[in-house]
């Protein structure tokens, strides 16, 4: 098909479409003549999921590449049985808890944290405040972030000697470039071979491992740096090569 009937059946324009092929999301077309394109099913596939997940995962283009183009992934089709993934992953992660959102003023009032650090939180990443029925919320895992930073309160790691709000930016910057990894690891190498049910068990499954995982190897890391500042009395900077 010409450019002119790939944007018809995709709704996508023609610039940004030269500009996905530029950017390695999309092959290049088929060339039978100087001057002349041909794009194929391949291109309206490929389209179609790179607007599905701009749209309802909102994965920027660096992320959608890897997916879109990984060699373990299958063709790009594959994806589509795994878009709305969170949902099926849902109950599973609930395990018969309560997941419902609280209140952000509800969590100011139950932590003793002060709105304005709260929202400060919110700022650097370490959780995210959602806005909906006029009012603000934080799911059960972001409210259990904030339960955990007023206990580090209560065991003295608090703003007075350094541990303000701002002290802990590098932690979301951290986790997420390990949750993007995980994340387009995943999807690169599932591709279609799962269907959505099996898949939203194998990624609880995986992310339990993580929690467990990751945990053990931050303190033990610590552990052993900690060691090496005792044995050699030199404290390590944070530019210090890991």
């Amino acid at each position: 098909m010409k450019m002119k009937e790939l944007e018809a059946a995709t709704g996508v324009g023609r610039e940004t479409i030269r500009y996905y092929i530029r950017e390695g999301l999309l092959p290049e077309p088929v060339r039978p003549k100087r001057n002349v394109a041909a794009y194929g099913r391949e291109h309206v596939k490929r389209l179609n999921l790179i607007r599905k997940l701009q749209q309802e995962r909102h994965l920027p283009l660096s992320v959608i590449r890897t997916i879109v183009t990984s060699d373990t992934g299958g063709p790009a089709g594959g994806f589509e049985a795994l878009i709305g993934l969170e949902v099926a992953m849902g109950p599973l992660l609930a395990e018969g808890r309560n997941l419902a959102p609280k209140k952000l003023a509800d969590v100011v009032k139950d932590t003793g944290l002060g709105l304005d650090e709260i929202r400060t939180f919110a700022g650097i990443g370490l959780i995210q405040i959602d806005k909906r029925d006029g009012g603000e919320w934080l799911n059960q895992r972001n409210v259990r972030i904030m339960e955990i930073i007023a206990q580090t309160r209560a065991d003295g790691f608090t703003p007075d000697i350094g541990y303000t709000a701002e002290s802990y930016a590098f932690y979301p910057q951290l986790v997420e470039l390990l949750a993007r990894r995980a994340v387009v690891g995943f999807y690169s190498r599932l591709g279609d071979k799962l269907d959505q049910p099996a898949a939203a068990k194998l990624a609880v499954d995986g992310i339990r491992t993580l929690s467990e995982m990751v945990p053990l190897i931050l303190i033990d890391r610590i552990v052993r740096m900690v060691e090496k500042v005792s044995e050699s009395g030199v404290l390590p900077t944070e530019e210090d090569e890991v």
